[in-house]
C-alpha cells in the first residue's frame, strides 16, 4: 500500500493537472486519511478527511480559515502538505512541497 505524490498542479480547466494528485490514496488498503495545506507562512488553507482525487480534492482553493476566505483561487506558488493515513499495518505520514501554477 504505498501513495505516490505528484508535487505539481495547475487548477486551469483545461482537462489537465487540474488537482492534487495523490496516486493510491483512495484504494481499499488505505482505510483513512487526512490532507492538509498550508501556505509558505504556514496558514493552513485546506484540510480533508477521505481525500479521493475526484470529490474530494485540492483544487487551488481554499476551505475558509480566518485569513483566507473560502472557495478563493489561492495565488501561483509553493504550498506545503501533511498527509496522515492507516494502512493495515499502521499509521503513516508524507510531508513535502507542492507547486500551485495557474
Amino acid at each position: 500500500c504505498v501513495i505516490k505524490i505528484y508535487n505539481a498542479f495547475s487548477p486551469n480547466n483545461d482537462s489537465t493537472n487540474n488537482h492534487f494528485e495523490i496516486k493510491n490514496i483512495d484504494d481499499s488498503c488505505v482505510l483513512s486519511n487526512n490532507v492538509k495545506i498550508y501556505n509558505r507562512w504556514g496558514v493552513l488553507v485546506f484540510e480533508t478527511n477521505n481525500y479521493d482525487n475526484n470529490t474530494n480534492a485540492f483544487v487551488g482553493k481554499s476551505n475558509g480559515r480566518a485569513t483566507v476566505n473560502a472557495n478563493e483561487n489561492l495565488p501561483i506558488g509553493t504550498y506545503f502538505y501533511v498527509i496522515t493515513y492507516k494502512t493495515k499495518e499502521g499509521e503513516k505520514k508524507e510531508e513535502g512541497y507542492l507547486y500551485l501554477a495557474r
